[in-house]
């Protein structure tokens, strides 16, 4: 019986994602000017993705030498089809709608969704998690305590190692630790540990004071934001856990955006514009905005792609779905 509590995990980090993404302001140049928002966004965004990163990698298994191709064919129509379908056809809206962007689009630029830079921003996830896979897969033959740390040092000096100075590799070198720590956690069935209480509040106390420290600038290389990641990963497994052991509407809409997070995360990005643009760059109503923008981002995203799953094609084009 399939163990409700990762759909839950990414049901809740699915709508931390969207949340985030709806504060109006989020990519103004001069800030977000609401502090609850802020901090809200800030709070979000120490720990989110690492939570898909982390469910990836826990349901990674590794190929054999004479799998590895089909392992690269699957993790290609999953991940990298959508990335390219979905952020071609999204070039021309954006180019036409840059006039209400902080940054003009350049149309020469469009060559960069090859190194990670997708007119659809938020698809860095897919290009990421595709490439960390597939080098994982490669790479790793054992998984054992001593490549987690090594795993950890990597994410540590990210920035540093990225001789390219090009932003994907930072975040390859980076989320690479939460994967491998997906990994880890399931070889080693710990999952157990992560359901104990005080670990729960162990990690509270952890993620509480990083959070400060991150929000006042405190951090050496990455190792704050690394560690309250973690805690934040143990956090949502721990309350998932919680809800996956009772029976509840919450929990039955928590599992059902877990099993359509991919839907709601490819498109949720591009629905919300038009609204954003007439309540928030027309009309200024920021909480409406933002309010408004997170539910339908959600709920026509989910539509989307309900209506895409109905045929093949876009169904295999847009969301990577073979079946």
């Amino acid at each position: 019986m399939r163990d409700s509590s990762f759909d839950i995990m990414k049901g809740i980090a699915i709508l931390l994602v969207v949340l985030g993404h709806s504060v109006p302001d989020q990519a103004s140049a001069s800030g977000i000017a609401s502090y609850p928002l802020y901090l809200m966004r800030t709070i979000i965004y120490s720990f989110h993705m690492p939570v898909f990163f982390f469910v990836a990698g826990y349901f990674m298994h590794i190929p054999l030498k004479e799998g590895y191709h089909k392992f690269i064919k699957d993790k290609s129509i999953r991940l990298m089809v959508p990335y390219f379908t979905v952020g071609l056809l999204y070039f021309p809206f954006k180019l036409a709608l840059s006039k209400f962007a902080n940054q003009q689009i350049n149309p020469q630029d469009i060559w960069k969704i090859l190194i990670g830079i997708n007119p659809d921003g938020e698809l860095w996830f897919l290009y990421c998690l595709f490439f960390i896979s597939i080098i994982i897969a490669l790479l790793v033959k054992r998984v054992h305590l001593g490549l987690l740390i090594v795993s950890f040092i990597i994410g540590m000096l990210s920035d540093v190692l990225n001789i390219f100075s090009v932003a994907m590799v930072s975040k390859i070198l980076y989320f690479q630790f939460f994967y491998i720590l997906g990994l880890y956690i399931k070889k080693y069935g710990l999952l157990d540990y992560m359901k104990s209480t005080g670990i729960a509040f162990t990690s509270m106390v952890i993620f509480s004071v990083g959070n400060y420290a991150l929000l006042h600038d405190i951090n050496v290389f990455k190792i704050l934001t690394l560690i309250t990641a973690v805690s934040g990963i143990t956090i949502t497994y721990y309350i998932a856990n919680q809800i996956s052991s009772r029976i509840g509407l919450y929990k039955t809409l928590l599992v059902f955006l877990g099993t359509v997070s991919m839907d709601i995360y490819i498109f949720s990005d591009i629905v919300k514009i038009p609204f954003r643009i007439v309540l928030w760059s027309k009309l200024g109503w920021y909480y409406e905005a933002f309010i408004v923008c997170f539910l339908a981002s959600t709920i026509l995203s989910i539509l989307i792609g309900y209506i895409l799953r109905k045929n093949h094609y876009s169904r295999l084009l847009c969301l990577g779905m073979k079946k």
